[in-house]
C-alpha cells in the first residue's frame, strides 16, 4: 500500500473504529445495567448466510456461521467464521470470440480466498413487538484473517496443440493464445498464507414470522488488514495491505433455548 493510499484510508478507518468503540462501549454499559434485569432471557441461536461484497464495481461472493448466546435480554456474544473471496476493483471478465470456453479475468494474477474466525457481538436495537415484526440488531466482530493467495492458471492454446494449463504471465500470454480459465484448483499447491487482521460492523434484519426462526440478512462493512509485502491482484496494479468492502448478506438460522 502506498503512502498516498494510506493517507485516504485513514479518515474512514478512523471514522469505523470510532463506531466500533462507541458501540462497543455503549453495550458494555447496557450489560452493567442490564444485570438486574428480570426479563433476561438465557438463550443460544445460530445462522448460516451468504454474502455477496462490492468494491468499486467488483463483486465478490462468500459464506458466513455466526453463534450467538445472551449475555443478557438485547445482547448476545458472538462466535463466527466468514470467508469470502477478494477481487480487485478493475477486475472484468471477458471471453474467447473462437471458443465457448468459460470467460477469465484479464490481466488477474492471483486469487485471494479470507478465512476469517472472529468474536464479536449482536445488540438488539429495535424488538419486534409483533410476530410480524422486524427485529433489528448491530453486529461487530473482530478476529485473525488468514489469505489463500493462489496463483491464476489459464487454458492456453498453442498452435494446433491441446488446450494447456499454465500460470498466467502477462509478457507471454494475451487475448490471442488465451481459451479460458484453468479449475481452480490448480496451482493450489502454490498457494501461500498470508496472515492479517479482520473487523466487520453490520445491521441485521430478522423478517421471521416464528419466534424461534432466523430468516432474514444484513448490510455493512467488512475490512482486512494483511500483513507483510503489498498483495498484486491484478496486473499493471499497485499492490495493497488493507481491503475494504461493503457487503450483503442473507440469513437463515433458528433460536435456541
Amino acid at each position: 500500500m502506498t503512502q498516498q493510499e494510506f493517507i485516504k484510508f485513514v479518515p474512514m478507518l478512523q471514522k469505523y473504529l470510532c463506531i466500533l468503540l462507541t458501540f462497543v462501549m455503549s453495550t458494555g454499559i447496557a450489560q452493567e445495567l442490564d444485570k438486574e434485569d428480570g426479563n433476561t432471557v438465557m438463550r443460544k441461536d445460530y445462522t448460516f448466510g451468504i454474502n455477496f461484497n462490492a468494491n468499486n464495481g467488483a463483486t465478490g461472493w462468500g459464506f458466513a456461521f455466526d453463534y450467538g448466546f445472551q449475555k443478557n435480554y438485547k445482547y448476545k456474544n458472538l462466535i463466527s467464521l466468514t470467508v469470502t473471496n477478494i477481487r480487485h476493483p478493475k477486475e472484468f471478465k471477458i471471453f474467447n470470440p473462437n471458443s465457448n470456453s468459460r470467460g477469465y479475468y484479464y490481466g488477474k494474477l492471483e486469487s485471494l480466498v479470507n478465512i476469517r474466525p472472529t468474536y464479536g457481538g449482536k445488540r438488539v436495537m429495535y424488538k419486534a413487538s409483533r410476530e410480524e415484526g422486524i427485529e433489528i440488531s448491530a453486529k461487530w466482530s473482530i478476529g485473525p484473517s488468514f489469505g489463500i493467495l493462489k496463483p491464476v492458471y489459464l487454458r492456453i492454446q498453442k498452435f494446433n496443440s491441446p488446450l494447456l494449463d499454465e500460470k498466467y504471465d502477462p509478457t507471454v500470454h494475451n487475448t490471442e493464445n488465451i481459451n479460458s480459465r484453468s479449475n481452480y484448483f490448480k496451482g493450489l499447491s502454490e498457494a501461500k498464507i498470508r496472515v492479517g487482521g479482520f473487523a466487520k460492523l453490520g445491521i441485521d434484519f430478522n423478517f421471521s414470522t416464528k419466534k424461534d426462526n432466523i430468516s432474514g440478512g444484513e448490510v455493512g462493512i467488512m475490512i482486512d488488514y494483511m500483513t507483510g509485502s503489498p498483495i498484486v491482484l491484478l496486473n499493471n496494479n499497485a499492490g495493497k495491505n488493507i481491503f475494504g468492502v461493503l457487503y450483503l448478506q442473507f440469513n437463515l438460522g433458528q433460536k435456541l433455548y
